[in-house]
């Protein structure tokens, strides 16, 4: 699989062959002594459990600490099972969190989570300033927050960053006659790509348009580049309805790929993991996903040849183009934990730079902390830029009935 540098002013990366070999992970043999702590970790993310056993059995050896990391059943069920947990407070000791501010804020303020605040700004802010801004801003509240959390706040660590752009198939695009070097920089050029596709037989998108996020991210992503930053606060706000022209054209945009064809059949109602399966069996040329397919797709077939374009530009934007992303994977501390400082060491060890260059090599991770970014995998390039071309944070979450209207189409 080959990613190619589709922006310019390219950050170097050193390429994963170049480092050198890692010895195995050391795994505590039987007759080691009884740990002194054990920790436990919930987290929804079985795609990394290896991994993630893997630096507890690290930690271990170097600390004769146990950290238990399990792994609960994702979406709404694991959002259940913290809520449960949260009102007899027998919340594990760590707390695997995604980009969610209004959940993240409703157990910060009934008092179920840790405030990291102190720790994270210690020694000159050391520990705040090494990661990504915007994974950080995702367990940030700003002094003035519609949320009611005392501002000013940090509640998690970020372990990983992430963006959405559209992955694309080079052999398809050969397939039809296309150059996979050149793929469409426009809207138009994306509509006349779309329609050589389709008259090679080759479906031209797809998207889990099922799943809230995939909606949402094409909304927003042509929704700033026509609005603006202030119309999208007060969009968000609810001070502007959704009925004006600019929210209709991004509207307009969506019924345009349906009606020309160039959506896969049902995509309106595919999960994204029903999508990843249909893409990396080859069914269309593109589909709109996030940085962790690199993995996704390795992992489902190491032989596919893809790569990387942002979403097509708009002629009418009268704005910047942006690119959606900020927070993969966080983790949060119980704040009735009775281990909080060994919780608190084992997530400043893995946010240090030899755990989170091992989080970039190993499972193609893309970690949040900023001096790992040389380890990350070549095949990652385009999202490590798309992280300069984020919207600014508006610490606002939409309405989620508006949200789930939209995704409904």
């Amino acid at each position: 699989m080959r990613f190619a540098n589709t922006l310019t002013h390219a950050v170097l990366l050193i390429c994963l062959a170049a480092l050198p070999a890692e010895p195995a992970a050391a795994v505590p043999q039987p007759g080691s002594p009884q740990p002194k702590t054990t920790l436990v970790f919930w987290h929804e993310w079985p795609e990394y459990q290896n991994f993630l056993e893997e630096m507890a059995a690290r930690y271990r050896l170097e600390t004769n600490i146990q950290v238990n990391f399990r792994l609960v059943v994702s979406g709404q069920d694991y959002q259940r099972k913290i809520q449960a947990a949260a009102k007899i407070n027998s919340l594990p000791d760590i707390i695997g969190l995604a980009d969610n501010p209004a959940l993240l804020a409703f157990y910060a303020k009934n008092g179920k989570l840790a405030d990291l605040t102190s720790p994270m700004r210690a020694d000159n802010r050391a520990w705040e300033l090494a990661f990504y801004p915007r994974a950080l801003n995702a367990l940030y509240f700003p002094p003035s927050n519609p949320y009611g959390v005392r501002g000013d706040t940090i509640w998690g660590v970020p372990l990983s960053a992430m963006n959405i752009q559209i992955f694309y198939n080079r052999v398809l695009f050969q397939k039809a006659g296309l150059n996979p070097d050149q793929p469409p920089q426009t809207w138009e050029e994306l509509m006349s790509v779309c329609q050589q596709l389709k008259s090679a037989g080759i479906a031209p998108l797809i998207g889990g348009f099922g799943d809230l996020w995939v909606s949402q991210t094409f909304f927003r992503t042509y929704a700033w580049a026509l609005l603006g930053e202030a119309k999208m606060r007060n969009l968000f706000l609810g001070e502007t309805p959704y009925l004006i022209p600019e929210c209709q054209q991004v509207m307009n945009y969506f019924a345009e790929l349906r009606n020309k064809g160039c959506l896969y059949p049902g995509a309106s109602t595919l999960s994204n993991k029903q999508a990843e399966v249909l893409f990396a069996g080859q069914k269309a040329a593109m589909i709109i996903d996030g940085s962790w397919a690199v993995n996704v797709y390795t992992q489902m077939d190491a032989t596919l040849d893809l790569d990387v374009m942002p979403f097509p530009k708009l002629k009418e934007a009268r704005y910047p183009m942006v690119v959606i992303g900020g927070l993969e994977q966080g983790a949060a501390l119980s704040a009735n934990g009775k281990q909080q400082q060994a919780a608190l060491d084992f997530l400043r060890w893995l946010t240090a730079q030899p755990q989170q260059e091992r989080w970039a090599r190993e499972p193609n991770g893309f970690p949040a902390l900023l001096a790992a970014q040389p380890s990350i995998n070549p095949k990652l390039k385009p999202f490590v830029l798309g992280m300069n071309e984020l919207p600014p944070n508006l610490f606002l979450e939409e309405r989620r009935d508006v949200l789930e209207t939209m995704g409904k189409g």
